[in-house]
């Protein structure tokens, strides 16, 4: 395989004196901060203590060295320097990078959580134009209130945002559900800047990342093994509220989910629109399957049945990641993985899968 190959889904982890840098004296004291502990390495967010994650950072590492909590002096420098990321990439065969969050990304306080969002997101930019255009970033935009969410869109977008990205479930931060019409004026601005909306996962609704912490034996296998599918509601919500029918322009993108599961869901749900839809008074007008094959897309790391079922997930509805630098990575040897999961498939199906869909989503030249 000697085509160029895009990841749809890799991570930056801050550097720990990101917002320390720069912040104003009125912050300084409450902007994130890392410090050590015997455990590993934290978060100090306004007054508030997190640990930071170790399996945001198992690249390269043998599955049995995976371990929860890390200092940052363990990472792998790529996951926030562009020259070191840079190497990685090449040393895994990767010609860009499309990069999700990392670090802390909720804050209570409007003040706080304003500038401190809006400093990374031009972290991100900065990587960019650090990288000649190999480090796409993914803004975050806050969900706290359409306001803030639209306010930040429109920034990002007048700096070159190539996609935005939200919280899959705002009513875990105590916001409305995307299915409430407070919602409208975002798809709408979302439609109108062209790029696409993405949900990375974060477990099913209500469950929070704490339960990797949970020493109950099983936890966090269940935890990590459901997580991908837990986004299925958000899809089928996206769907039947009507939000992909009256905005056909709108392009939402679900991360780090696998696509096997999502022939299934596509039956599961046009079968509800054929049997249900009269009692429960349905107002879109076509099968949840062509709203899908339209504005819906996912990544997947490794994920055999979806390429088996590529057909049934639409062609130009999957991207492929490597993940890097979390603990699903694929790195060093995603070319291989690669290789193994395409070899046998029509080589223009491939590029379409590790290239085109993301280059033309991402507006990659």
């Amino acid at each position: 395989m000697n085509e160029k190959i895009v990841s749809a889904d890799s991570h930056v982890n801050p550097p720990p004196d990101l917002w320390q840098r720069e912040a104003p004296a009125r912050l300084r004291d409450r902007v994130p901060r890392v410090e050590s502990t015997p455990d590993g390495d934290v978060w100090v967010v306004d007054g508030r203590v997190s640990p930071v994650a170790g399996l945001s950072t198992m690249a390269g590492r043998e599955y049995r060295d995976y371990k929860m909590r890390i200092a940052y002096k363990e990472m792998r420098p790529g996951s926030w320097d562009p020259e070191a990321r840079l190497a990685d990439m090449d040393q895994d065969g990767i010609w860009v990078d499309v990069l999700y969050g990392g670090g802390p990304m909720s804050y209570s306080d409007p003040e706080l959580r304003h500038w401190c969002i809006g400093h990374y997101n031009d972290w991100l930019f900065e990587l960019e134009r650090a990288s000649g255009g190999r480090l796409v970033g993914v803004p975050v935009l806050p969900i706290n209130t359409v306001e803030e969410a639209i306010d930040e869109l429109k920034r990002v977008a007048a700096k070159g945002a190539r996609g935005v990205q939200v919280d899959a479930f705002p009513d875990n931060i105590g916001a409305p559900h995307y299915s409430d019409p407070v919602w409208e004026p975002l798809w709408s601005e979302i439609e109108g800047a062209g790029i696409p909306l993405s949900f990375h996962i974060q477990g099913p609704r209500s469950m929070q990342m704490a339960r990797l912490f949970d020493p109950t034996p099983g936890v966090r296998e269940a935890f990590i093994s459901l997580a991908p599918m837990g986004i299925s509601e958000l899809i089928a919500q996206l769907i039947f509220c009507g939000i992909c029918e009256r905005h056909p322009g709108f392009n939402f993108i679900v991360v780090e989910t696998g696509v096997g599961w999502i022939p299934y869901f596509l039956e599961r749900m046009d079968g509800t629109f054929k049997k249900h839809r009269f009692w429960t008074h349905s107002i879109i007008t076509e099968k949840p399957s062509v709203y899908w094959y339209r504005q819906g897309h996912a990544t997947f790391i490794e994920d055999h049945p979806g390429v088996l079922l590529r057909h049934e997930i639409g062609l130009e509805n999957m991207l492929w990641s490597t993940d890097y630098p979390h603990s699903d990575s694929t790195w060093p040897h995603s070319r291989d993985v690669a290789a193994e999961h395409f070899g046998k498939i029509p080589s223009e199906e491939r590029r379409k899968i590790v290239y085109g869909n993301a280059a033309r989503l991402y507006n990659l030249e």
